[in-house]
Parts: C-alpha cells; structure tokens; sequence
C-alpha cells in the first residue's frame, strides 16, 4: 500500500518535496486538452487535463502552470507541425517539468524521458463514413446475369423480326383479296384471322395490355385461356419478384476492420504519423497496414501532424481515421451537432491492442516516482473514466443498434428513387420506339419521292 492510500482523504499529502511549481506543456488534444486561444493573446484551456492535474496538485501539495503549443505559421517554420515531438523535445530539453498531455511511452521515447503510470487506456476504433445507399438508376442491370440479357436481347429481336414479317404478309393478302388478285378460301381466311388474333392476344398477355380472343371452338378457347392464365400468374410473380429486387436499397459495404478499409474504393485512409497508431501503420512490412500505409504515401495529402487538418479532411465524408475511441465519439457527436444528421459511424474495437498514455518528465526526474502514487491512487478511484464520460458528448442516435421488428413494422413511403430505374427503362424505350419511327417516316417518304421522280 502507498503513502496515499493511507492518508485520510481529507488530509494533504506532501509526497512532493522537491519542487513546489511545476511547469507542464500542453497543447490541443480534444476532448481530453481543447485549448482555445482568445483574441487577447490568453487561453482557455478546459476538458478532462486541467481535472486530473488539478487533483495531483492537491494531493501532492504543488502548484503549476501552464505553457501552450498551438500550432502556427511561426513555430511550423521553426520546429515543424508535430506538438507531440515538440512536446517530448522541450521536456527533454528542460524547458518543461512534464508533458501535460497523455503521451504513449515507446522503447525510442524512453531514451530521453521518462514516464509515469498510465493515466488513460482504451482500445483504438475507426470514425469511418456510414455507408451509403447504392445508386438505382441502373439497379434494372443487378437481378440479371449477362446471359439472361443476351438471352432477352435475342427475344427482342425475334419478336419484332415475327411481328414484321407477319405484319407484311397479312397487309399483302388484304390488298390481293381488295384488288381481286390472289384469292383464299374461306377456311384458310379463317385460320389466318385466328392465328393473327391469337399472336396479338399472346402478345397482349405478355406485356400485361390484355385483349380478346374471337375463337367459336369451345375446346381450344379453354387450352388456350389456361395457358394464359397460366403464363399471367407466372409474368406477374416474376415482376413482382424483380420489383421486390429494385426497391429494396442496396447499401454499399459498410467498414468495419482495417481490411474493409483497404478494399474499399470509396473510402481512404488519414494518418497522423507522431501517434503510435500511424507510426505502427507506416512502418508496417507486410499485410493489410502496409497495403494502407502505400495507399497513404502515393497520396501525401493523407498524411498529417496536425490533429486540426485531419479533423477538416475527416468531415469531407471520404476518409476514415484510426484513433482511441473517446475521440471517435467526440468528432461523431460534434458532426452530428454540426449537420443534424448522423453521417459518421464508430467500427469495433480494432485488433491493434489498447493505447496506454502518461505523463512524459525529464529523464531521471525526482519527481516521478512521487508522481506514480498519486497517479495509480486517481486511476484506481475511478474518477478518470467518470471525468471522460462526463465532457463527451452524447450522440444516441449515431451509436444504436437498429431493432429489426421496428423496421419490420414501419411503413415508409416510396420515393422517386425506389422507381428512377423503371422510369429510366421507359425513357429508352420510348426514345428508341420515336427513333424507330422517325427512320421507318423518312425511308418511307425518300421511297415515295423516288417513285413520284420515276413516275
């Protein structure tokens, strides 16, 4: 059991005997540090840092201030656009007694500086777009394989070929029988006005326009009128299958790992390369981090140090972003706030191991050990992840889980969208049916102004 935790509560614990006045560094690190600098030069500084550190503070009897990096054009030039390694530098430097943002402690960092009890965990997500809704103007194409179209295609063809060369010897035999040429018997005549009557109702049938049948025999008009039927219930529950098929919204696959992420077209990545995360990402050699990692490098428009450009570039909606999970929830919630409607989305926890971030010192500091008590005490407390969960924002909405019976008993309208392939389907077939009937006019007044000219 430490010092600490045999104190009353109640009493001051001066385990900090070195140095009463601390300095710490911090810069802007949302939700945990947002630091916003005023008109006049100061700042604000709120969010779950000033907390923790105001509690050490009274335990440990100490005072303390505080020095900001806020990234401009200045220091950009200067040290460059990292505050993380300016953080790490200038307390190793002694400029600084610590760090006051958390900072994960790595075989390279603990060179030059040394780290205390962590002061935060958690595993790492993705903010990741919420997938959208696939286009439906050519949704006809989905239900269909190529030789179903082909097949299709070929029928077309057939169909009209038929109706054609039916239709020219039907208008030649009305006008041999009206100009006393070539002469049909009356039965002959009869089956021919049955078989035209019958392909017409056929056809009729098929395209669901309905019509009449003129047959005297009984017998045949029942085989034929139960094929109909027949073939209507078969046409009208195939469409009905295929309307089923076009209206249901097809959404685009939705990211959910590191692999999603890759295979995805739509979709890039943004890395931050001071956090351990991005360093682990770019570093990869093999498998899907490297994958991201090349994807990144042959676009370095993705690759950032500042935490402020990758929070623009995030809100475009065209790019997911690896990070602890308490700053997935903030930007998620303040994108909903922003636009009124969820457009992001948290994945599962990534198979990348928890984060552990603590308080960097110089190296060989005195007060570190000290530091760890008090730190180990407030963790064990349990006061940390109430003070994270208190300033993150709340976004419902965007974090539950959809319940399939209220979908199932929900009622929506259908929309303009749900139907835009059928009516993109009737366009072309009207274009090419007032196409086909402009070229069938002009061939045919070209033939009869050539026959007026022979005439």
């Amino acid at each position: 059991m430490t010092n600490s935790e045999k104190a009353d509560d109640n009493s001051v614990i001066v385990l900090l005997n070195i140095r009463e006045y601390l300095t710490f560094f911090n810069c802007k690190n949302p939700p945990f540090d947002v630091v916003i600098q005023k008109p006049n030069g100061s700042f604000s500084h709120f969010g779950t840092g000033p907390l923790w550190q105001s509690w050490l503070a009274k335990k440990l009897n100490f005072t303390y201030s505080y020095r900001y990096l806020i990234s401009n054009k200045t220091m950009i030039e200067k040290y460059g656009e990292s505050t993380i390694e300016l953080c790490l530098r200038l307390v190793a430097d002694n400029e600084a007694d610590a760090c006051g943002n958390g900072i994960i402690a790595t075989p390279e960092r603990k060179k030059n500086l040394d780290f205390s009890y962590f002061v935060w965990t958690e595993p790492y997500s993705m903010v990741v777009p919420q997938p959208e809704e696939e286009p439906r103007l050519f949704a006809f194409v989905r239900p269909f394989q190529p030789p179903v179209w082909l097949l299709l295609f070929i029928t077309i063809i057939a169909v009209v070929f038929s109706m054609s060369l039916f239709s020219k010897i039907s208008i030649s035999t009305l006008k041999n029988n009206s100009h006393g040429g070539l002469k049909f018997s009356k039965q002959s005549t009869t089956l021919f006005n049955f078989a035209s009557s019958y392909l017409v109702y056929v056809i009729n049938i098929i395209t669901n326009q309905g019509g009449n049948i003129p047959v005297i025999r009984f017998s045949f008009r029942i085989l034929v009128g139960g094929w109909l039927l027949v073939a209507t219930v078969l046409v009208n529950s195939y469409s009905g299958t295929v309307v089923s098929y076009l209206t249901v919204p097809k959404m685009k696959p939705p990211i959910n790992t590191f692999e999603d992420l890759a295979n995805s077209k739509d979709v890039g990545i943004l890395i931050k390369e001071d956090v351990v995360i991005g360093l682990q990402i770019l570093a990869a050699q093999s498998g899907v981090l490297k994958t991201l990692a090349d994807q990144a490098r042959r676009n370095p428009d993705q690759i950032f140090k500042d935490q402020s450009k990758i929070d623009v570039r995030l809100a475009s909606g065209h790019y997911a972003y690896a990070f602890l999970q308490t700053y997935c929830k903030f930007f998620i919630a303040n994108q909903l706030k922003k636009d009124g409607i969820c457009r992001f989305k948290m994945t599962d926890p990534l198979s990348f191991g928890n984060g552990f971030w603590s308080i960097a010192f110089r190296k060989d500091s005195k007060i570190t050990a000290n530091i760890n008590d008090a730190v180990m005490l407030l963790w064990e407390s349990g006061l940390l992840p109430f003070w994270v969960k208190s300033i993150t924002p709340r976004a419902p909405k965007c974090f539950s889980k959809t319940n399939p019976r209220s979908v199932m008993t929900s009622q929506d309208q259908i929309l303009l969208k749900d139907l835009i392939s059928a009516f993109f389907i009737l366009g072309i077939g009207l274009g090419l049916a007032t196409f086909a009937f402009l070229v069938e006019k002009i061939i045919y007044f070209r033939f009869r102004r050539t026959s007026l000219v022979i005439l």
